[in-house]
């Protein structure tokens, strides 16, 4: 069951954490007020779940800003130390996500959809389905 919110909010969090797009690191004043896209959120989203089936951890918590925080409590190093542990036990992980809506704004998302993740155990092969509705209002560091 901590899985699952943990897995949840760090989407929610690394959607806000990450600058989703390759653009100048100094926005002209122009570009301050875009809001960001949902192109650019869906991509982010993609990213994430590539990287998490990968099951390389360097590679996904890259996607995480050391100062991260989620669900308001955890730190950056118990969301490293939960990813940790959730690879080093897996033999596989399939992510299903389907996104009913996503709406933005200049520095923010609401996200609604539907999760489920496929965890398959090293040992003895078991698998454990997690699987969830999800929505939530999506603010932070989005560079557009």
């Amino acid at each position: 069951m901590r899985l699952r919110g943990i897995i949840f909010l760090s989407l929610i969090d690394i959607i806000l954490m990450y600058p989703l797009s390759a653009r100048a690191q100094v926005p002209t004043p122009a570009e301050i007020h875009w809001a960001v896209t949902v192109e650019e959120v869906r991509q982010f989203i993609d990213e994430y779940k590539a990287r998490f089936v990968k099951m390389n951890l360097d590679a996904f918590m890259e996607l995480f800003s050391k100062d991260s925080v989620e669900n308001k409590v955890i730190p950056y190093s118990d969301i490293w130390e939960t990813y940790r542990s959730t690879i080093a036990h897996s033999k596989s992980i399939i992510y299903n996500l389907k996104i009913y809506s996503i709406q933005t704004y200049t520095r923010s998302a609401f996200v609604m959809g539907q999760y489920e993740i496929i965890q398959t155990l090293k040992k003895g092969g078991k698998e454990r389905v997690f699987r969830g509705e999800f929505n939530g209002t999506l603010s932070g560091r989005i560079v557009p």
